[in-house]
């Protein structure tokens, strides 16, 4: 029984050595854009998880980390997400925003987890048909937002994954 044990051990450890060994390249988050939106009297509504948030996003912009201009413009929109009875926050949104560019609509679906008054981490699907940013449509993003209550704002900075080799 003690040699079972022991062949069982050394093949978890030679599988263990191996998949860690195949999870290159290794990811890499690159800050995208940055945005600060405001958000305004929550109507809520009770669900069997917990309270669907719908607290209107009444402004905001997208803006370019590096030179800090406005590249896009949130529309309004609202339904935020649930605020489960656990004490967890699962955002939950699309948010619509308009390139200054070229005038095109994009539509960012925002699903995550996080803190109602605090840190959220989400996945972002974008869709656009804007020519200078199609490019989004078929990449990973991730979003990772901080919620405030007091003034009522959402600080958030939009990531790309790249992959790089060690």
């Amino acid at each position: 029984m003690h040699l079972i044990s022991l062949v069982i051990s050394i093949l978890v450890s030679a599988i263990v050595a191996r998949t860690s060994q195949s999870l290159e390249p290794t990811l890499n988050l690159e800050v995208i854009f940055m945005s600060k939106t405001t958000l305004g009297s929550a109507l809520n509504t009770t669900s069997p998880f917990g309270t669907r948030m719908h607290a209107p996003l009444t402004g905001g912009n997208l803006t370019d980390p590096k030179t800090g201009e406005v590249v896009a413009t949130l529309l309004q929109t609202t339904d935020n997400g649930i605020f489960s009875d656990s004490g967890i926050f699962f955002p939950s949104a699309v948010l619509p925003y308009v390139w200054t560019v070229d005038g095109h609509l994009a539509s960012m679906t925002v699903h995550g987890v996080g803190a109602l008054n605090g840190l959220t981490y989400n996945y972002v699907h974008v869709e656009t048909d804007s020519p200078t940013y199609s490019w989004m449509n078929s990449n990973f993003f991730v979003f990772k937002a901080m919620v405030t209550m007091d003034p009522p704002e959402i600080t958030s900075a939009l990531y790309g994954v790249t992959n790089t080799t060690s």
